[in-house]
């Protein structure tokens, strides 16, 4: 957690003079929810969004979510991403949260649905516990005005139900992303720079590596605008290589296991979606034009959006009016305009980059929402002062307070209907799929019968019952919807592109001991033998290509024994 400098005093009440980075300030008292209080509403706010937000892109399901059901339960499906021959994807995030499965499995629940609710649970406490920081460091380094606005908008925006539990490498760089930023608003220093680039590191080489332009303003600020840019330089080199070894070699080793190659992953994704060539690369899934954002963004952040990007100029023109006293009412610093913007500019540079991408896609904002929450918040304390200042001029100060007051209750009044009313229609619309598959293991069904060769040791489940999909095969929500032994199966549609395809399987487990689990324990307790003894690596699987060409084995060619 942020802590303030050494020289304020805790819960300061009274008028004083603040030493460090800033000018003197007038500290008073306003109130904003504890830390405790805040963190208490996050978790609630984001458990609700992992119980009630959909899966909003089949890449979450069939590159995360299948994975990490094969390392669970020894089958699952693959992308070409997968393939040891591109070896775009790492086992590191994946392997991360199968251990959470695995932990929730052993200790809470072994049915698979349940699992995956756990794991989102997860997922949804720590996304609140970095929003929590956010907010926390806000309250002390930039104002509790500006503290209690981030608070509200990070607890009801869409954009944050739908990115905070979603299992994807640009959610996980967002809470890296999150933290980071907690801790660069303290005041320079060498753990303050060490804490943000090995945060940064973690959220590009684990998660998704273009997240690290985040931390080019971070830079850049360290370099430029405080004093002793050598000693400054040589902090960001020594952490930068602290990151590598500590994240980077421990992610070649894991990745080495699962590949069976030598392979640096992050550096295949930029390789890949940057030098691809002709015909390869993110571009051949579609493009979009260039104000795609600006409307994704106006959907999950109504009117807050177009505040954050509104929030650079204001801080300039606020500047110009006052002296940019960004540090408000009862913080404890007061920033340098310029060190302050440099703090807002992350979401402009992350919205510059993407916007010039043909190719693009919702998910590749959420590395910056919560800084799109903190602009917006900036831009309504803006927006409160300049009332507050402009009726000041026209009557009474109280009346003027009392004005603006209600100008900011109405903003977020209107943002927290229209974020509700988004957030409701998104369940009610688009959450049929994670309702319905989970009534399959309802359906009648034959007994399963089970195959057993004592002297190979292969087990399987030999009268496997098929689930076919057609064209909405991307709304599939994953095989822990599907009971054990029902498999996904594709049927020919107007789709023309490469469908994923099962891990190759293969068990170590000794034979007679699986026929003697069977005949004493019973058919479940065949079952978990029989997947924990599988021996999961990624193997080359036949038709997999990266040019997003179609591929017929993926198709179900005979009717199978039960649809």
């Amino acid at each position: 957690m942020p802590k303030p400098a050494k020289s304020l005093k805790k819960n300061v009440q009274s008028n004083q003079k603040v030493k460090g980075q800033g000018t003197p300030t007038t500290i008073s008292t306003i109130w904003t929810p504890s830390l405790s209080l805040a963190t208490k509403a996050l978790c609630v706010a984001r458990l609700l969004a992992a119980i009630y937000s959909n899966i909003s892109d089949c890449d979450e399901v069939f590159n995360y979510w299948e994975p990490t059901h094969y390392l669970q339960y020894g089958w699952g499906m693959q992308t070409w991403e997968y393939s040891p021959k591109y070896s775009i994807r790492s086992w590191t995030y994946v392997s991360l949260h199968s251990a959470i499965g695995r932990f929730i499995e052993t200790l809470i629940s072994k049915e698979k649905i349940t699992v995956f609710y756990e794991t989102r649970g997860a997922l949804a406490l720590a996304s609140a516990l970095c929003e929590a920081q956010l907010y926390d460091a806000v309250v002390k380094y930039i104002g509790p005005r500006v503290g209690r606005y981030l608070l509200f908008i990070l607890l009801l925006n869409t954009g944050m139900f739908i990115s905070s539990t979603a299992y994807l490498p640009s959610t996980f760089a967002m809470y890296s992303v999150t933290l980071a930023t907690a801790y660069s608003l303290q005041p320079p220093g060498r753990l303050r720079t060490y804490v943000v680039v090995i945060l940064i590191g973690l959220g590009a080489l684990v998660g998704w590596p273009f997240s690290a332009a985040i931390g080019l303003p971070f830079v850049m600020e360290e370099v430029l605008l405080s004093g002793r840019p050598l000693t400054r330089v040589r902090r960001l080199v020594e952490a930068g290589l602290l990151a590598l070894v500590l994240i980077l070699g421990p992610l070649i080793i894991v990745d080495y296991y699962f590949y069976n190659r030598w392979t640096i992953v992050p550096l295949n994704i930029v390789l890949y979606n940057v030098f691809g060539g002709k015909d390869r690369g993110p571009d051949i899934y579609g493009t979009e034009p260039w104000w795609f954002y600006l409307i994704n963004g106006a959907l999950n952040f109504n009117i807050i959006f177009p505040a954050a990007l509104a929030s650079l100029p204001a801080i300039l023109l606020s500047n110009l009016l006052d002296g940019c006293k960004a540090a408000s009412e009862g913080s404890k610093a007061k920033y340098n305009v310029w060190a302050l913007a440099a703090k807002m500019s992350p979401m402009y540079l992350w919205l510059a980059i993407f916007t010039m991408q043909p190719h693009k896609e919702e998910r590749f904002l959420f590395v910056v929402y919560p800084l799109i929450c903190l602009n917006g918040a900036l831009m309504l304390y803006f927006a409160r002062s300049w009332l507050e200042r402009l009726f000041t001029h026209l009557t009474a100060k109280n009346r003027a307070i009392a004005i603006s007051s209600f100008f900011t209750r109405m903003v977020l009044i209107v943002f927290a209907l229209m974020s509700i009313s988004r957030s409701l229609s998104l369940y009610i619309h688009y959450h049929a799929p994670m309702n319905v598959y989970p009534h399959v293991k309802t359906l009648p069904s034959l007994p399963l019968a089970l195959n057993v060769n004592a002297s190979s040791g292969v087990g399987h489940i030999a009268r496997e019952r098929n689930l076919c999909v057609g064209k909405e095969w991307y709304r599939f929500p994953s095989h822990y919807f599907l009971p054990e032994g029902v498999r996904l199966r594709y049927l020919k549609s107007d789709f023309a592109g490469l469908l994923p395809k099962y891990f190759e399987e293969e068990t170590t487990s000794d034979g007679n001991k699986l026929i003697s689990i069977l005949k004493e324990q019973g058919l479940e307790s065949y079952i978990w033998a029989l997947r924990h003894g599988r021996r999961l690596a990624s193997k080359e699987v036949d038709g997999m290509n990266d040019r997003n060409q179609e591929v017929m084995d993926r198709y179900v060619r005979t009717p199978p024994l039960e649809v």
